[in-house]
């Protein structure tokens, strides 16, 4: 008899606890879900900002590069001309080199057939 009027009053506090658990439940269920999901958008937000800044940034280095590379010093200026006047100078010497060359070659052909033929 006892535990039958514990089953009944016990099933009584459950129907009237359950509604007061299971709506507060479901609430702050739906409110964290919410939560998160504006995280991950923040979080998609940031990243997207964060890969803005870096291009930002690289573009800023390569304006930065072609700004120090437009006011060399004189020195740099006159260091690299000399480079590319005694590379053209290199070049010149071995298209000399290569014409001999053939020059050579084309007057031995030219003396071997006349030998060869005469």
């Amino acid at each position: 008899m006892i535990l039958a009027s514990f089953w009944e009053s016990g099933g009584t506090y459950l129907t009237v606890l359950t509604p007061l658990v299971a709506v507060p439940l479901t609430v702050l269920t739906f409110y964290l879900r919410g939560v998160r999901e504006q995280q991950a958008r923040w979080q998609c937000v940031g990243e997207r900002r964060f890969e803005a800044v870096e291009q930002s940034v690289a573009q800023l280095r390569q304006a930065i590069a072609d700004v120090v590379r437009d006011y060399t010093t004189k020195e740099e200026w006159l260091r690299e001309c000399m480079h590319a006047r005694r590379r053209i100078e290199q070049l010149t010497e071995s298209a000399v080199r290569m014409e001999t060359v053939m020059d050579v070659g084309r007057r031995g052909e030219g003396r071997s057939n006349d030998e060869g033929g005469g």
